[in-house]
């Protein structure tokens, strides 16, 4: 009750910053009461316990003005002369403190985020897989077979030469076929089963038979026996061999038609397809795909929302970061800058004990170095607190923003989930319908077609038997024609083989007496050829000794390098 008469209040005032971190304090101071706490958790608790007496705790959570807020720190960081030296101390030691229990509220306050983590978000992608994809799959499953029969009928519609009817022809004479090989098949297993009856009757025959004896039994198989296992076992050769040629016919019985439309196996097939269904099945398929569609848009809009709605959990989750995480910046801010005054305080204070006055006295001195000497202390202290202030600042405006992008992108992605779970969804439901009665009115579409193009085939068969009949009544003038044109053929082939006997006779005669002048030239160039092959050792050996004896007497040459040649020297 107090808390809503608190809010109450506050909405009557701007709110401030220290509002906000005070709100997000004790949330947390709540949320750590219930929880179950560790030793250690209880051992802070039990060192803060007193935080609220703390003086610097006092001046951040008190109402006011965050600049009188700033001079009220820097006053309590400031050293004081009139003040002992270990009351300075423990101011600082306080505001140590006060720094410590801040990071303590902001581990804690980041520790409830945590634990506000949305834990279902990768079992929402799982489901987002697993049923929106698979709804994706049935649909294109069920789409897939009409829209291929569609194509089928249209691509053989659009073939020339009247594809269309001659493949569904085809289709025809193979159910025909497949039907009469079915029946043939049936008719062999029937024979083949009475076959091996008779097999088997004839052996348990036989060796019945066998087991007739003579001499009441003492004695061989009786004659009798004997001529009927004859009789029977021809019988059961005959079956044997009249199984094992049924076996060999069974296995040549199938189905083996050479289509004349291998360029349409696709379409035929497509085709088939649709003659072999009822039309109350293709109903079925067509309700089948209609249901499909209606599940995949429910599903879409499911899983969308559930998206959406973890979404805006994340948002405000970031929100209540970005609260505590302003609140901690606003106080670190005031701290920084109380600092800082704090320090040009001490600097000042210091700068007037470091000149003596000229009729100081040793104690004096001693008191005004004493001082001088615990306020560098102080400053040095404060120094510190200084650089882990700062750090602990630039730490949560770095975290700010951080903060503010992802609140920026989960925004972004928070409109875009909206809007696919609205706009998209219905877009995709509009789109569905469109398609689902595109679907129809293309089978429509085609049947009109195959209806028109069917009526034109009969119109085309109709003009063609009448034609025939006009032509065969004037067959009997174009006959006698024909047989004229006929006997013109003849003697026209005949003259072109006088012709051309001519011609080639008038070339073979050329070509001879072309061959005969060669002959004639050959001849003589060869009778020239022995002559000079008879005469050639005459020529050679007197033309040599006709030298000799001319031409003076040579010393023979002398070989480089030969010994004998030095020997002659």
């Amino acid at each position: 009750m107090a808390e809503n008469e608190e809010g109450g209040a506050r909405l009557k005032r701007q709110e401030t910053t220290e509002d906000i971190l005070d709100v997000a304090l004790q949330r947390g101071r709540r949320t750590r009461v219930d929880a179950r706490e560790k030793p250690e958790q209880r051992a802070e608790r039990k060192k803060f316990a007193a935080i609220e007496s703390n003086p610097f705790y006092k001046i951040v959570f008190a109402e006011g003005d965050p600049e009188a807020k700033k001079t009220a720190i820097a006053n309590q960081l400031a050293y004081n002369l009139a003040d002992e030296k270990s009351d300075n101390k423990e101011r600082l030691a306080a505001f140590d403190l006060f720094k410590e229990w801040l990071m303590e509220q902001r581990k804690d306050m980041a520790q409830e985020i945590i634990n506000l983590t949305d834990t279902d978000a990768f079992s929402e992608l799982k489901d987002v897989f697993d049923q929106m994809n698979q709804g994706l799959l049935d649909f294109e499953k069920q789409m897939a077979p009409l829209t291929d029969i569609l194509d089928a009928v249209y691509r053989l519609r659009m073939a020339s030469d009247g594809a269309m009817f001659d493949v569904f022809r085809e289709i025809k004479e193979d159910k025909e076929e497949e039907a009469r090989i079915a029946a043939l098949r049936a008719e062999q297993d029937r024979q083949l089963a009475q076959l091996g009856s008779n097999v088997t009757n004839l052996q348990q025959d036989i060796s019945v038979l066998r087991g007739q004896r003579s001499w009441f039994g003492l004695g061989g198989t009786k004659k009798s026996a004997l001529r009927q296992i004859a009789e029977k076992e021809t019988r059961l050769g005959a079956a044997s061999k009249a199984i094992d040629e049924l076996t060999t016919a069974i296995e040549n019985t199938r189905f083996d038609r050479v289509s004349q439309f291998s360029e349409f196996a696709e379409e035929k097939r497509k085709l088939r397809e649709l003659l072999d269904i009822s039309s109350d099945e293709h109903k079925n398929r067509q309700q089948a795909l209609v249901d499909t569609a209606n599940n995949f848009v429910n599903t879409a809009e499911t899983r969308t929302a559930n998206v959406l709605e973890h979404l805006e959990g994340i948002n405000d989750q970031v929100d209540r970061l970005a609260d505590s995480n302003g609140g901690m910046r606003n106080v670190y801010a005031v701290i920084s800058e109380a600092v800082e005054e704090a320090e040009a305080k001490n600097s000042r204070l210091r700068d007037g004990l470091i000149d003596a006055p000229a009729d100081e006295s040793n104690i004096a001195q001693m008191k005004r170095e004493n001082q001088k000497m615990a306020i560098e202390d102080h400053v040095t202290a404060l120094t510190a607190a200084k650089v882990d202030t700062l750090g602990t600042f630039s730490d949560l405006t770095a975290e700010s923003y951080r903060i503010k992008s992802m609140k920026d992108s989960n925004n972004s992605q928070v409109a875009k989930t909206r809007s696919l779970n609205s706009k998209g969804v219905s877009g995709v439901a509009s789109r569905l319908s469109t398609v689902l009665q595109g679907v129809s009115m293309a089978a429509l579409s085609e049947s009109s077609e195959v209806a028109q193009m069917t009526l034109e085939r009969m119109n085309e068969q109709t003009n063609r038997i009448t034609q025939k009949e006009a032509l065969k009544n004037a067959m009997g003038i174009s006959l006698e024609n024909d047989a004229l044109v006929k006997a013109i053929q003849e003697l026209e082939s005949y003259g072109k083989i006088a012709r051309a006997a001519t011609d080639i006779s008038r070339e073979g005669y050329q070509e001879m007496k072309e061959n005969l002048a060669a002959l004639e030239k050959t001849a003589r160039d060869v009778g020239n050829a022995v002559k000079e092959a008879v005469a050639v050792g005459a020529d050679v050996m007197g033309t040599g000794a006709a030298a000799r004896d001319d031409s003076p007497a040579e010393e023979p040459a002398k070989r480089p390098g030969d010994p004998f040649s030095r020997l002659n020297q």
